[in-house]
């Protein structure tokens, strides 16, 4: 047993957490697509990489060397019209992601805007080329054909997934917009790319406290307290198909 967080006078460990993954219905095999906020949850206990170690071996305890984890590393690179380096190019999509991106193992996305780093069995679905940021073979697109399930590590209202059923869907409110740029692989060679990103027309945003309310409702947002905060859980294929059925009854639901 190892303590790694503090809250309110309370110590919380790697058992602990274990167990928070396991009330939340996470199992060996499982793919997990995590996105992280961990500012509200505590103090660590730790030095800075072995307590972000101590979480990520908590995800692996739980979905063993059968499941395939998946951290959201987006870049924007081409949007703003900067080389993407698969191998350096850092994310700010927070200190673990982070993390996991430069451990050891660890695969990324070519994606030079919205890059996932992915490690397990099954990390190779996730890393085909893609023409779209949100289209077939995109990290979601097989994380839907896949049945897996979306962590927020924390309550950071990150619903970037939405973007997929809505480019699937073509909402209204958004069309594909080219970007074109340089990638540089993991064997230091550059290459030319274009590719597609379904943006949004201009003063229209989606609301992330509607999109959250829209899993409350379809009870498809399974939480538990854990520190100063709370991990959620969402099915995958659940979130599609009731997306979808949502557009075609007004596609200004999340709006």
């Amino acid at each position: 047993m190892k303590y790694f967080l503090e809250y309110n006078d309370k110590k919380y460990s790697n058992v602990d957490l274990i167990e928070a993954f396991k009330k939340l219905g996470i199992k060996k095999g499982d793919i997990l697509c995590v996105h992280t906020e961990l500012f509200n949850f505590g103090t660590p206990l730790l030095p800075r990489n072995e307590f972000l170690q101590t979480i990520l071996d908590c995800f692996f305890e739980v979905i063993g060397k059968e499941g395939t984890l998946i951290m959201p590393t987006f870049t924007y690179s081409f949007c703003k019209n900067e080389v993407y380096d698969k191998l350096n190019s850092p994310t700010k999509m927070g200190a673990l992601n982070e993390y996991f991106r430069r451990w050891g193992g660890v695969k990324r996305t070519n994606d030079p805007i919205f890059s996932f780093a992915v490690k397990g069995a099954k990390e190779e679905l996730f890393l085909k080329d893609t023409t779209s940021c949100f289209g077939e073979n995109c990290v979601y697109d097989v994380l839907t054909k896949e049945n897996g399930k979306l962590i927020n590590f924390g309550d950071t209202l990150s619903f970037t997934y939405f973007h997929y059923p809505e480019e699937y869907f073509g909402i209204y409110y958004r069309y594909n917009k080219t970007f074109k740029g340089l990638i540089i692989d993991e064997n230091k060679q550059t290459h030319k790319k274009s590719i597609n990103f379904y943006v949004r027309k201009d003063s229209l945003y989606p609301n992330a406290t509607k999109i959250k309310n829209f899993l409350i409702s379809t009870q498809n947002y399974k939480n538990i307290s854990f520190g100063g905060d709370s991990i959620f859980i969402s099915d995958v294929k659940q979130i599609f198909t009731s997306t979808l059925k949502s557009f075609k009854n007004h596609q200004y639901i999340y709006l």
